[in-house]
């Protein structure tokens, strides 16, 4: 699919703006939810084929949702580590909710000995 659609299928084109905008409507709700200003995909599955599109997608969804729009501005870049980026993503969320400073402190924070 993804080398059909790099070499301009229309079906395939098509198939893969719809996968990403479901993506990217996920998304929005992750920079909702977790206030992020910063979005780097990769993995397994985002080939560089279609790479173009899942990155303007979501930077379009990101950066145009009416409750971000004008509060933030979310960078959506391509991650360095391919292949490994879906779990070393998955390690930094847990890292974020523990260490990012929240007013009243995250609830990670009051678990910790002080």
């Amino acid at each position: 699919m993804c080398k059909a659609a790099a070499a301009g299928d229309p079906a395939a084109e098509k198939a893969v703006t719809q996968v990403a905008s479901v993506i990217a409507q996920g998304a929005v709700g992750l920079v909702d939810l977790l206030d992020i200003d910063l979005i780097v995909l990769g993995g397994p599955a985002f080939e560089k084929e279609i790479a173009g599109v899942f990155l303007s997608e979501i930077d379009r969804a990101v950066n145009s949702h009416p409750i971000a729009k004008g509060t933030r501005t979310v960078a959506v870049e391509e991650s360095m580590l391919q292949a490994d980026a879906a779990a070393v993503g998955a390690a930094s969320t847990i890292f974020h909710d523990a260490f990012t400073p929240r007013v009243g402190g995250s609830s990670q924070a009051r678990r910790l000995p002080k």
